[in-house]
């Protein structure tokens, strides 16, 4: 019979061994995720200002990244720069005068140890003296001729079409349903197919993706990717992507940066829709009294419904094109208003539209007085919170007319979020306009137009068929639940057959998806308190030589819903330590969503057997 004191040393002992075990994998080397993200030269307020447009567009996606610089490269071989970053971004502009070492060592990183790396428009097409280059140093290694010399001294760069080379490629790409016309190519709402800058370039040995088909393009290469043995890639844009973010056009960077980082370089990332799900808002604009008889319409064909809740936005005065015509929604009053609105308010969160008399807001806002258009925004928001007795934190512009000072006002006034007629298609974030940031404090909500028609009504003018927005509205569910992304539908009430049916098709797609726990349909105001609490989620993710991966995540409110996406590979079977999590393998993703208001959790996600 062993003694009391050697029982007790042998417990301890096995004590000691099973904690060995358990965390002996956290003595192996461990490589941090993140994307690098180079500034070769920010020498002036503009390049200063692209390259926080690439900060932001990866924060808003969830992605680690640390700006690098020539300097702090110095010194790293090809193995060094794979070991420190998963993938390398290169933005346009602030890399023309790349140093020869450095294109070297990006060769040698994707070539051969397996890296990736995205070239934006013009890297290294400039020698130390600012002389144009004949062939950028990186040409080769994308397999793209960018920056050619153009005949008869034409410019380097022209203004063409972005074309994909199937609608089923430029999905895959993060295009929107409703972005690509009949061509593949790019179109904005009202505007139909758009021009972007691109260099004249002749394509090599890459595979081209997307291209410019124009009567004087010759087929000039727009998107291309190139892989190599090793299992290296490089993606080449030929946009000046940062750019556009600048002016209003959000999608055309950021599906590009998302389709590189995921598809190509699998970085691991925080998901940006609340569950790691994807999300619809339906905005509905209600200007005047004119949409009565429609409402009750709709509400008499159950199209208001409590569990799929929409984003009604009101202009609530009496009148609508000047004072006392009588024309308007009139929400103080029992007789017109108030009622309509008492009952709209069970089936989503309402939100002001304007102020007080839509069409003459609409017209005038810009040439007001500020003071007496912000009367008129008050008067709108007083009456609507009066009545409902809830705070409007949703905004929407008559007619898109959004002034800069307008910003200000909407942030005093409570407001979280607000419909975009710029950045189409693309998902909430904090717009850029003519390069004057929006703010952190509102998120804004850009439509999501089918061709150059947003809403119903005007598909149904514009002669679309009804089966078109039918398989439109049931594509762009889709893709938002595959993209696990937020998308906006913008329309006003309607009693038309084409209007109704188009609704209720909508509805009945997303009813099965929010029941199949692919998408969930809320207000926007609510998508923007998640993603307000997301923005303060601080995580690091690190990857050990075995594969497995040691995730942190902390929160100061909640981590509740927040969910970090690793790669693992098709079928793979894996096994998640710690935390109150769960897991959705899809495509080849983990995806890890906290079920708990907890404010800290560590995981360790391990390959199983």
């Amino acid at each position: 019979m062993l003694n009391k004191k050697a029982t007790i040393l042998i417990i301890i002992s096995l004590l000691a061994i099973s904690i060995l075990i358990i965390h002996a994998s956290w003595s192996e080397p461990l490589q941090s995720l993140q994307v690098g993200l180079l500034a070769a030269n920010c020498d002036t307020e503009q390049e200063n200002l692209l390259l926080t447009v690439y900060e932001q567009l990866l924060k808003e996606e969830g992605f680690n990244y640390r700006v690098i610089t020539p300097d702090e490269l110095a010194g790293y071989s090809g193995a060094t720069l794979r070991e420190h970053f998963e993938a390398v971004v290169v933005p346009e502009y602030i890399n023309t005068l790349m140093p020869p070492e450095i294109a070297e060592l990006i060769n040698s990183y994707v070539v051969d140890y397996a890296g990736k790396a995205l070239l934006v428009f013009d890297p290294a097409t400039k020698s130390a003296d600012g002389g144009q280059r004949q062939v950028p140093l990186l040409a080769d290694l994308a397999g793209v001729r960018y920056y050619q010399p153009a005949p008869g001294g034409q410019a380097l760069t022209y203004h063409g079409y972005w074309c994909f080379v199937s609608a089923e490629k430029g999905r895959d790409w993060g295009i929107t349903p409703g972005k690509l016309d009949q061509d593949h190519a790019v179109n904005s709402y009202s505007y139909g197919k758009i021009k972007f800058e691109h260099s004249r370039a002749v394509n090599i040995d890459a595979r081209v993706i997307a291209l410019d088909t124009g009567d004087d393009a010759d087929n000039n290469p727009v998107i291309t990717e190139k892989t190599y043995e090793s299992g290296g890639a490089v993606v080449y844009a030929n946009m000046p992507l940062g750019r556009y973010k600048l002016r209003s056009d959000d999608l055309t960077p950021r599906s590009v940066l998302r389709t590189f980082l995921i598809d190509y370089a699998k970085v691991p990332r925080l998901v940006n829709s609340p569950g790691g799900k994807g999300g619809i808002v339906f905005n509905l604009h209600i200007c005047s009294g004119a949409y009565f008889r429609a409402l009750m319409v709709m509400m008499m064909q159950g199209l208001f419904q409590a569990d799929l809740p929409f984003s009604t936005h009101i202009t609530a005065g009496p009148d609508t094109y000047k004072l006392g015509d009588g024309a308007g929604f009139f929400a103080e009053s029992l007789y017109k208003g108030r009622p309509v609105l008492e009952v709209l308010q069970n089936y989503g969160e309402i939100g002001s539209h304007g102020g007080w008399m839509h069409n003459f807001f609409a017209f005038n806002v810009e040439n007001l007085p500020q003071q007496k258009a912000l009367q008129l925004l008050e008067w709108n928001f007083y009456a609507l919170e009066t009545i409902t007795g809830k705070k409007v934190r949703e905004y929407s512009d008559p007619g898109g007319n959004h002034p800069p000072w307008l910003k200000y006002s909407l942030e005093q006034l409570g407001v979280n979020s607000y419909y975009y007629a710029g950045d189409s298609g693309a998902s909430p974030s904090h717009p850029r306009i003519n390069g004057e940031y929006g703010g952190d404090k509102m998120w804004a909500f850009p439509i999501s137009p089918y061709q150059k028609f947003a809403s119903l009504e005007e598909m149904e003018r514009g002669h679309v068929t009804p089966g078109e927005v039918k398989q439109w509205t049931a594509d762009l569910v889709d893709f938002a639940a595959d993209e696990k992304t937020i998308r906006m539908i913008y329309t006003h009430p309607s009693d038309t057959r084409f209007c109704l049916d188009a609704i209720r098709a909508f509805e009945e797609k997303v009813s099965a998806e929010q029941q199949n726990g692919r998408i969930t349909m809320a207000p926007m105001s609510w998508y923007a308190d998640f993603l307000n609490r997301s923005a303060k989620t601080s995580y690091q993710i690190k990857r050990q030589d075995t594969g497995a991966y040691l995730i942190d995540l902390e929160n100061p409110e909640s981590l509740k819903d927040i969910t970090v996406a690793v790669y693992l590979g098709e079928g793979v079977k894996y096994d998640v330590r710690g935390g109150d999590v769960q897991g959705v393998l899809e495509g080849g993703w983990l995806y890890l969503t906290v079920t708990s208001d907890h404010q800290k959790e560590h995981l360790e996600v391990h390959r199983a057997g």
